[in-house]
């Protein structure tokens, strides 16, 4: 591990967290500009949304069984439409709110 030195001048405490906060939510927006794209309408797989969302199946198929993410059955298979997955995300953050 390198260790580096940043040396800020010409600038207060309270100037550099405010262009930190400015640059993150603008991250931020950007992220969630993309999470509503077209692209999102692929329909996943339970292991590609239990990966996305970092659980296990079992964790996936508790929270389709309790209507938390909605699945749909296409014959004796279950896709998760990416959109709606990242939406109940979405719904069901708490820290969302600033």
């Amino acid at each position: 591990m390198v260790k580096e030195i940043l040396q800020l001048e010409s600038t207060n405490a309270n100037d550099f967290k405010n262009e930190i906060v400015k640059d993150i939510t603008q991250a931020l927006k950007g992220y969630a500009t993309n999470m509503l794209n077209p692209d999102n309408e692929t329909l996943l797989t339970r292991e590609e949304t239990a990966k996305l969302l970092s659980v296990s199946l079992v964790t996936l198929w508790d929270w389709t069984k309790k209507d938390i993410i909605p699945a749909y059955r296409i014959g004796n298979k279950v896709r998760y439409k990416k959109s709606e997955v990242l939406k109940s995300l979405n719904q069901k953050n708490q820290f969302g709110q600033l």
